[in-house]
């Protein structure tokens, strides 16, 4: 339950040195790169330095990735390999140039061959359309008398053209619909040429010249003609296609690992973009995981012996106004809790990391508001069915999957099965019959939780050494026993349980002297204990104790919303149960009763079982983690192997 301990470090050294230690710390996904400007307060120093934003390595993988696309085929995963100290990005040019050179004489002649095809296209659907009017397409493009405009636009924007030239001198004629577009013929007088031109750029109308679709349609037949030549044309696009397919079967090892060498240096590149240039020599700075630094070490003495290592201090760091990246270590399953954090705030760095709490109050939390056997299994196949779909993020999945088995164990705790109760016995109480041991129940487990948030608070006080807090304020260890006291008094008169005046005493003297330690806290801290500074005045201290007075009563109070969702579960499920019932008596009434009982299952595990979710979260950031949890940290960001690659793909399907 950790924030992993970083390094603030600094390497200096020459260009051939630095990318195999920037390699190294790709591979190991380990480094985010620092601004150098905010850590070097040499204005003479900071003045020579150059820096280079851009990766030159995005463009070539943009060109290579093209040798797949005109394949037809996905681009391949990148590996990790090894790159020899010879791969320059001089040569790694010169090999993408000489790879892509052919690829590119055929894509241009593809995108020719396109372009072709599709004005042949729009020539026949003319031809088609036309067929029975005396005009030809010469006729209509002279534009002596008329202007015309032919070409495609939406089924939507052509909905809209119509309605915006009602009552303007333009006709509109649809022609075909084919693949989602309309093709139309636009007719309007010359004079308003230009406005109509306007509007049908508006409307993103793709025009066809009715020029050169003339001179695609001489002859007696041209229809004939037109399919002619359009099937010569997607022959020869396949033939393409079929010879970047064969060049890729000869050569898919040598371009496969070209692409992950592009790849690798592209990383590296990242690594290196914040990097600034003296002299020849690469100044680099970042954040690392502390645990990580022997490795680095490691493969500098080995790999780039003139290169300097220079551990930065973390106070200067500090007064530079800079947030130390933080890194959560937690086992697999505590791991999956930990967006539940994020989604209040990160810890920042040094401050204690509550995912282990968080992932065993939460699931009881829920269990305790959803004990249900059949509810429990319906979530855990919703939230599966969600993670497969891509429709929910896999870690969210694993927290339902673990709340679900939470709901179902309470569900045999309970004796509950879609709500009914008379079917598995409780094997610890029954909701709807033990109101009172319930209510109870769910006081002692906010007693626990609060307790424990303080208790967590004075851990917090031990490590920044502040004890002063720790013993005397209203969230430190005064605090605790005052809220102990109360508590316990609080418990004996609503029981009626009969106790000596001695010890009634006792218990009132105790959150006397309590009350006493909080107003004076700063007082104590600086004569007894030693601190230096001020500290606040007993006045101001005097409206905390009543803030941690309230809060104490109304963080407790608010854990009785465990019992009550408990029974309002049980309250809809029997509501659902009646209205099936109702329902049955009608004329097919079995059918009905069993539409209810979907529905309304489906409905309690929807929307209820999103309330909870949410007020489990209530109780996990305003009842427990206002005791201890400041928050407010930065995720640690590191340049790593992996990257969303799509971009590579679409730039691909685009350009060479």
């Amino acid at each position: 339950m950790a924030v992993m301990k970083m390094v603030a470090l600094t390497m200096i050294g020459p260009q051939s040195e630095m990318e195999p230690v920037a390699r190294q710390m790709v591979l190991t996904g380990g480094f985010q790169p620092l601004p150098l400007d905010l850590l070097i307060n040499d204005r003479s120093l900071r003045s020579r330095l150059t820096t280079e934003t851009e990766n030159p390595y995005d463009v070539l993988l943009t060109k290579i990735s093209a040798i797949w696309k005109v394949a037809g085929e996905a681009v391949p995963d990148p590996q990790p390999v090894t790159i020899k100290k010879d791969f320059t990005l001089s040569k790694a040019r010169m090999l993408v140039d000489q790879t892509s050179k052919r690829l590119q004489v055929w894509d241009q002649r593809r995108s020719a061959l396109v372009d072709e095809e599709e004005l042949l296209q729009a020539a026949k659907l003319f031809v088609e359309a036309l067929a029975q009017t005396r005009f030809g397409p010469m006729d209509l493009a002279d534009g002596k008398f008329a202007k015309a405009f032919f070409g495609c636009l939406s089924n939507d924007n052509f909905q809209r053209l119509i309605e915006s030239t009602e009552e303007s001198p333009i006709v509109v004629n649809g022609l075909t619909v084919s693949k989602g577009n309309t093709w139309a013929l636009i007719i309007t007088a010359p004079d308003y040429a230009e406005s109509t031109k306007k509007l049908l750029d508006a409307v993103y109308f793709k025009e066809f010249s009715l020029k050169e679709i003339a001179s695609q349609i001489e002859g007696d037949n041209p229809l004939e003609l037109l399919e002619k030549r359009i099937f010569n044309h997607q022959r020869a696009i396949r033939g393409l296609a079929k010879a970047a397919k064969e060049m890729l079967r000869e050569h898919r090892e040598e371009y496969e690992l070209l692409f992950s060498e592009l790849y690798t240096m592209q990383r590296v590149y990242d690594v290196c973009k914040g990097h600034g240039e003296v002299s020849g020599m690469f100044v680099l700075s970042g954040w690392i995981p502390a645990d990580t630094y022997a490795a680095i070490s490691e493969t500098v003495a080995a790999e780039a012996p003139g290169t300097t290592l220079i551990v930065e201090d973390m106070r200067d760091i500090s007064s530079l106004g800079l947030r130390i990246p933080i890194k959560l270590k937690n086992n697999p399953i505590v791991r999956s809790f930990q967006d539940i954090v994020a989604l209040y705030s990160l810890p920042s760095y040094g401050e204690m990391d509550p995912s282990p709490f968080v992932a065993l109050s939460f699931v009881l939390f829920f269990g305790f508001m959803f004990g249900d056997v059949g509810h429990g299994l319906l979530i855990y196949l919703g939230s599966s069915l969600l993670v497969k779909r891509g429709i929910m993020r896999s870690s969210l999945g694993r927290v339902m999957k673990m709340a679900s088995i939470a709901s179902v164990v309470f569900g045999f705790l309970y004796g509950s099965i879609f709500g009914i109760e008379d079917v598995l016995p409780a094997l610890w109480l029954s909701p709807m019959h033990d109101i009172n041991r319930l209510i109870a129940i769910a006081i002692c487990v906010g007693v626990l939780m609060i307790s424990l948030g303080l208790v967590l608070n004075m851990v917090k006080q031990y490590r920044a050494r502040d004890f002063g807090r720790l013993l005397f304020d209203g969230q430190g260890m005064a605090g605790l026993l005052l809220y102990w006291t109360l508590c316990a008094l609080a418990m004996i008169y609503i029981t009626g349980v009969r106790i000596s005046d001695t010890i009634a005493n006792v218990m009132w003297g105790g959150v006397i002297v309590m009350l006493f330690l909080m107003v004076f806290r700063d007082v104590l801290a600086r004569y007894l204990l030693h601190q230096k500074g001020d500290g606040e005045s007993p006045v101001l201290n005097m409206f905390e104790i009543v803030h941690s007075l309230l809060s104490f009563l109304s963080n407790t109070a608010s854990f009785v919303r465990l019992a009550a969702f408990a029974l309002n579960h049980v309250g809809l499920s029997l509501a659902v149960i009646m209205l099936s019932d109702m329902v049955h008596t009608l004329p097919g009434g079995i059918v009905m009763k069993g539409i209810v009982l979907v529905i309304g299952n489906l409905v309690i595990v929807g929307l209820e079982g999103l309330i909870v979710f949410i007020q489990t979260l209530r109780l996990e950031y305003y009842e427990f983690f206002s005791k201890f949890y400041k928050g407010g940290g930065s995720a640690f960001k590191p340049v790593g192997w992996r990257r969303e690659r799509g971009k590579y793909q679409k730039a691909g399907a685009e350009e060479i």
